[in-house]
């Protein structure tokens, strides 16, 4: 299986919103898959092209620019599945940070135009809408990822896992 994957390099353990991942990238190529990942140095156009016709892109990574929304927009139609990693954001707004707020709810809305209006051309579409806290869960992100290739007719997964205190 040829997998792609944005926003794979970050490992630290307190950064809450970047091990999931690694997590993805070194699962795939432990299973043997054709795996590559794109990093903050990679170009819009480098990814486009390199993860065309890919089985499944992962498009995990998120910056300011909207990234992930220009990365749905380009790759729709040319990958069999697409894996977007969403927010619960859109759910409970962050005071704090309206632009990621807004950013992931235009992607949201993006991909459940996408989705819920399935033409035949464009890819099964899983969004996964993440808390901070399950980023650190890669299992069971993992293990809905793989229920998900086999079941692709569900298209948004929601883990809202607490910290244990």
């Amino acid at each position: 299986m040829k997998v792609r994957i944005t926003g794979h390099t970050k490992e630290l353990e307190d950064d809450l919103c970047g091990s999931i991942g690694s997590k993805i990238y070194s699962y795939y190529q432990s299973q043997g898959h054709d795996v590559k990942g794109f990093s903050s140095g990679s170009t819009l156009e480098e990814i486009i092209e390199q993860s065309k016709n890919c089985d499944i892109f992962f498009n995990n990574a998120y910056c300011d620019s909207n990234l992930q929304l220009k990365l749905l927009n380009a790759l729709h139609d040319k990958v069999g599945k697409m894996v977007v990693s969403g927010s619960v954001v859109t759910d409970y707004p962050d005071p704090n940070d309206p632009v990621y707020t807004n950013n992931k709810k235009i992607l949201e809305q993006r991909f459940m135009e996408l989705a819920i209006n399935k033409l035949p051309n464009v890819a099964d579409l899983l969004l996964l809408k993440l808390t901070s806290s399950s980023y650190k869960d890669h299992e069971t992100v993992l293990n809905a990822v793989d229920f998900w290739i086999k079941n692709p007719t569900t298209i948004s997964l929601t883990f809202n896992i607490t910290d244990n205190i």
